[in-house]
Order: C-alpha cells, then structure tokens, then sequence
C-alpha cells in the first residue's frame, strides 16, 4: 500500500512564527517526522512587513536545509485578516472573482518557485445564493476557475478547490459532490478536489463516503478535527478516513492542521501525527488478508 504523506499548515502556528521565524516551523515538523510543509505567503495586512520576495528566498533554502517538501501553497480564502477576502474577493461576482484570479495568480508564481504542486482555492460567496442567483453565481465561478486553472498550467501547477461549511461561506457547493460538478462545468484537468475534515463534517454524510465521492479527483486534505483541534482531539472519523485512503491508492498530502493549537503547538503537531499514523497502521491491517482470522486464503 501506498504509505502516506504528512504535512503542516504552517499559518496554525501564528503570524510571527510564520514570517519572522519560519525556521523554528522546520526545525519542528523535522523533529516530528513530518515530510512537508503547507505555506501561506504574506498579503495584505498579515504577513508582519515581510516582503513577498524575502519570503520566497527563506522558505527555497528552509526546504533545502531540512529536507522537507512544500505541500501545498494556501491562499487562506475566508479569514477575516486577509483584506480581499471574504468581503472582496469572492468567485460569485465578476469584479471580485476577477481580484480573485489575479490574486490567485500571485500564488500560484509562489507554487512554481518553492515546487509545490498545487494552490488551494475555494468558494467566497458576496451575497447569499438563493434559488435565483445560483445558476449566475455558479458561470460566475466556473469562468474564474477556467482562468486561474489557465494560468496554473503555464507554470506546471494544478489547483485543489476546497469545500467549505454554509456557517462560514454560505450555501454554495459545500459537499465534495457539488465541487466534482463544478469542476466538470469547467472542462479543466488540473483542478482537483480538498477535503478540510473540519467542514465535512459538518456537511457530508459521513467521512468515507466522502473520500469515494471525491476520487479520483482527491488530491489533498486538511485534517483538523470537528472542533478544529489536532486530529484525534474531536469526533471525526479518521479510521473510516483512512482505511478508504488506502483503497483509493490515496498518494496527494495530509496536511495537519490545528486552530488553536491546544494544549500547544509542539504537543499539537505531536499528537496530531503519532495519531493518523497509528490509524494507517491499524488500517493496513485490517486491509490485509491476513485480518481478521490471521490466514490468507490461498487460490
């Protein structure tokens, strides 16, 4: 079976150690056995004065020095300390949609430089979708996906489109479903489907069912639990979650993920991987042949 990858959504351990000491992240997630990275570069009014330039060439030698993959680059769409977003920039309306491909588009350069192969975009919604401004909002959504998913294949990069919970965003395709529909309206092959634990469970019917419903488009993750703690802090199924991993021959990023991080951020990060790591082994098991009577039918 195809062992699995794990990373860390830096952006969890605070603004200052994100962009003023982005090394103690590394020395961490190198200490814990972790294999990459997920980033979020400076924007706006977060990133604490560090330039989009100096924090490129900090993290192409951090990931050198300590031999640790970039996952995944982040453009963090929805939270409240990113000026463009929720208010601003939104896929649901054309001036918005249109700052979001060209912010879209920055990240995606921050992607092909540090090689990590995919951006993380999701649905910010300007107004509420109803059952009248659904079918605008989603051409609205699909042509800013068609553009950024353009742009993204120039610079050999493929996008991750995450499905978000309706108290944050909305009631607009919140279930892996309705994002494998909307990829579909775009005709594009290098958009895929991110699963954040967190907000599926508040909306998929349960946690295997839509790791299947994703397939084969799944191509990275969030683990975060349904309190938004470390995996194995909450309820979420993550057994179930990986057990269906395994058989989908799963080989994209799981990406930790732990907001607030409780009871601290090394025994979070700690915790969190010792645990899905367990889980892998207990899933392998039972997969194998051998489970549950320990002899393998032989034909």
């Amino acid at each position: 079976m195809i062992p699995l990858k794990f990373s860390y959504f830096q952006l969890t351990f605070g603004q200052e150690e994100t962009y003023l000491h982005p090394e103690k992240t590394y020395q961490r997630l190198k200490r814990l056995g972790y294999d990459a990275i997920e980033l979020c570069p400076p924007k706006g009014r977060y990133g604490l004065g560090v330039t989009l330039e100096d924090y490129v060439a900090a993290h192409r030698r951090l990931k050198v020095e300590y031999d640790l993959a970039v996952s995944c680059i982040n453009e963090c769409w929805g939270e409240m300390w990113d000026p463009y977003s929720p208010v601003y920039k939104t896929l649901t309306e054309p001036k918005t949609a249109d700052l979001a491909v060209s912010e879209t588009k920055v990240t995606i350069d921050v992607a092909a430089e540090l090689g990590a192969p995919c951006v993380t975009v999701a649905v910010a919604i300007h107004t509420d979708i109803t059952a009248e401004n659904v079918q605008e909002c989603t051409a609205v959504a699909v042509d800013a996906l068609r553009r950024m998913s353009v742009y993204a294949q120039s610079k050999g990069v493929r996008l991750v489109f995450e499905a978000t919970n309706h108290l944050e965003m909305g009631k607009f395709v919140n279930t892996v479903l309705n994002h494998k529909r909307m990829i579909a309206l775009t005709g594009c092959d290098n958009i895929g489907i991110q699963i954040d634990w967190f907000h599926a469970n508040f909306e998929e019917l349960n946690p295997y069912e839509a790791v299947m419903d994703a397939h084969p488009l799944l191509w990275h993750m969030h683990f975060r639990d349904s309190n938004s703690l470390t995996p194995g802090y909450g309820t979420v199924d993550f057994k179930a979650v990986i057990r269906a991993l395994k058989k989908i021959g799963y080989d994209g990023y799981c990406t930790i993920e732990s907001a607030p991080m409780i009871p601290d951020a090394d025994t979070a990060a700690k915790d969190g991987i010792h645990y899905l790591k367990f889980l892998e082994r207990i899933a392998e098991y039972q997969l194998a042949p051998e489970f549950p009577n320990g002899y393998a039918v032989q034909l």
